[in-house]
């Protein structure tokens, strides 16, 4: 098992970040996921040398930016009222080094641990309206891969700014929605272009950053109006795509989009490939999902799916690693068995028609996992007894919890002058 050690207290911002200061000068980090062809230094620029016009836009007058990072969104908001969007990202590859600072989560959220708070803010100085060339720290040659783009900090070097990808294209490129970058946030080049127009000029952008899919006051998942395989619905036509159809997941308390399918299903553009795999509830009928790859790596993006070699409907010869429903199996997952959870956890308080929550009893305090919420020591009835809990934060409409799930109130077990939030 895995622990997160957090040595707040000794990190400082890495290529230059100068403690998270947005507007000091800062090296260039590097780019994360960039195809092969994209990076040939052969002169040929296309129109990356080209400012790209910034459209005639109403500035917001109190514009508030909330990045979710396993949701893949950014959220532009007006605390004025009346304005709310919602863009498609591709954040931070997750990290795999085992000494990092940010092992298990995502590149992008490296600014989060080392500053302690999600809460982070572009100013007009830490943005440049028009960023062309990226220097490679490591050859020192350069590449105009911005595509005269807005750079927008918000921590340092930790910038949101265009997609990178085909970055010589007229229109600036085209994103991957998923973990690519080294820490910034991707985004399609008309969007970061409306995001600029709309808060150019404020003197203070907040920008929240948080792990989890980020979640409106019902507890429905905050997304991008165009859905596609795996997204999260409430009924049918929330599936906005050819043929797509709302799948209750028994897992997560909630439905994804899918479509049927006998052989093979379509691929869209920017995200993952897809899968015919069998319908879980009905082995008649194929239904697709994403494969999982390093773009929605262990399958993070998506609610309560798990990756597994799986065959494709009715052809048991050819598999492949897909997202298919399923029990992470870490603290507060739900879960129907001991064996859908981590070595280490059981599941509590399943039935046959309803999941019960990965847990392991406790003391006082509990382990926690890089890339998934904290855990809390607590002594309640839905757990047996005392138990781990996960922790949960009300502010954000308890974006951690799992559906049919509250975010409470409760003391620490044997320990009651501390209280914590928790999933239950």
């Amino acid at each position: 098992m895995t622990y997160r050690i957090l040595l707040v207290a000794s990190l400082t911002f890495a290529l230059g970040c100068e403690g998270g200061n947005p507007t000091a000068a800062v090296d260039d980090m590097p780019l994360g996921d960039v195809s092969a062809d994209d990076m040939k230094a052969d002169g040929n620029w296309g129109a990356a040398l080209t400012c790209k016009p910034v459209p005639a836009l109403p500035r917001l007058t109190k514009p508030r930016i909330t990045v979710s990072l396993n949701g893949l969104t950014l959220r532009l908001s007006d605390d004025a009222g009346g304005f709310n969007k919602v863009f498609p990202i591709g954040p931070g590859a997750i990290e795999h080094g085992e000494t990092a600072a940010g092992h298990g989560e995502s590149k992008s959220y490296y600014p989060v641990i080392a500053a302690g708070t999600h809460d982070f803010a572009i100013t007009p100085s830490s943005i440049q309206p028009c960023k062309t060339w990226w220097t490679d720290a490591a050859t020192g040659e350069k590449s105009p891969v911005f595509a005269g783009l807005p750079f927008m900090s918000w921590s340092g070097a930790y910038a949101i700014h265009g997609p990178v990808d085909n970055y010589r294209a007229a229109n600036g490129g085209n994103l991957r929605r998923g973990f690519v970058s080294h820490g910034c946030i991707r985004m399609e080049a008309a969007d970061v272009l409306e995001v600029y127009a709309r808060i150019k000029g404020v003197a203070k952008v907040p920008v929240h950053v948080q792990r989890e899919a980020e979640r409106d006051a019902n507890g429905a998942r905050i997304d991008v109006p165009a859905r596609w395989l795996g997204a999260e619905c409430a009924v049918d036509a929330d599936c906005n795509f050819t043929g797509g159809f709302c799948k209750a997941n028994r897992y997560s308390g909630r439905s994804f989009c899918s479509v049927r399918c006998t052989s093979t299903c379509a691929d869209r553009a920017g995200l993952p490939t897809t899968f015919c795999v069998t319908d879980p509830d009905d082995a008649t009928k194929g239904l697709c999902v994403p494969k999982m790859v390093a773009q929605n790596e262990d399958c993070r993006p998506l609610d309560h799916f798990v990756a597994r070699t799986v065959a494709r409907f009715k052809q048991p010869g050819v598999t492949a690693t897909a997202c298919v429903p399923g029990s992470p199996g870490w603290v507060g997952d739900h879960c129907f068995a001991d064996s859908d959870c981590q070595t280490g956890n059981s599941c509590e308080g399943a039935t046959a028609s309803a999941p019960g929550q990965c847990t392991q009893g406790c003391t006082r305090y509990c382990p926690d996992m890089p890339g998934w919420p904290s855990t809390f020591c607590v002594n309640d009835p839905a757990l047996g007894g005392a138990a781990c809990a996960r922790e949960c934060t009300p502010a954000s409409n308890a974006s951690e919890c799992p559906g049919d799930t509250s975010c409470v109130p409760r003391t620490r077990n044997g320990d009651a002058a501390t209280t914590r939030n928790v999933c239950l």
